[in-house]
């Protein structure tokens, strides 16, 4: 089964994600070079908040500053990728399933016992990894673009449902449901002043 989670994973990857990197580097370098203003004022932001819409990871992201940090009334402006003006389609679920049959015929995989009544594949059998690939391909543009702009901004991948958690995008790190992230990031050596 390992391997075949390993086809799938290299599918997804080649189909999915590969041809979404440029356009999401690009915005990241964008947000990281401060081509946004987000405020009126000249206030430095220093850790920004990187949305995904959680049932659809990459057809919309939107960075803006941390609400934990900055206040959301001083905002004015939010950066948004839609990757459709990229010519790059959403895919949906049945796109990820049409995926996860290719591979399994490709590999004389008899899938049948995990199709519904109309056709639908459970393809939780033999592949979970959409997350996980999805958020590491995110962390791993984020990376890129912080090597592009030398910025010293800090990033925190969130999703748009606030049960699906909190990632370092410069680390790495899942943050655990009950940490601050003001604690968080101390304990890596960041003293940022909160905004009253």
């Amino acid at each position: 089964m390992k391997k075949i989670e390993q086809k799938i994973d290299e599918a997804f990857k080649n189909t999915f994600l590969l041809p979404r990197e440029k356009a999401v580097t690009n915005f990241l370098v964008d947000v990281l070079s401060s081509k946004y203003k987000f405020r009126e004022d000249d206030k430095k932001i220093e850790v920004i908040s990187l949305y995904y819409y959680a049932s659809s990871p990459l057809s919309f992201l939107f960075a803006l500053p941390n609400y934990e940090y900055y206040s959301p009334d001083k905002t004015i402006q939010i950066a948004e990728l839609h990757l459709k003006e990229h010519s790059l389609e959403d895919y949906s679920s049945t796109d990820v399933q049409e995926l996860c049959k290719r591979v399994l015929e490709e590999n004389n995989i008899d899938y049948s016992a995990y199709l519904d009544e109309d056709g639908h594949l459970d393809y939780a059998h033999y592949w979970e990894n959409q997350f996980g690939l999805e958020s590491d391909f995110l962390m791993s543009c984020w990376r890129n673009a912080k090597e592009k702009t030398q910025s010293k901004i800090l990033g925190f991948l969130e999703s748009s449902e606030a049960g699906a958690g909190l990632y370092d995008l410069n680390n790495g790190f899942d943050v655990p449901f009950d940490v601050d992230i003001d604690e968080y990031l101390q304990s890596h050596g960041f003293m940022i002043e909160k905004e009253s």
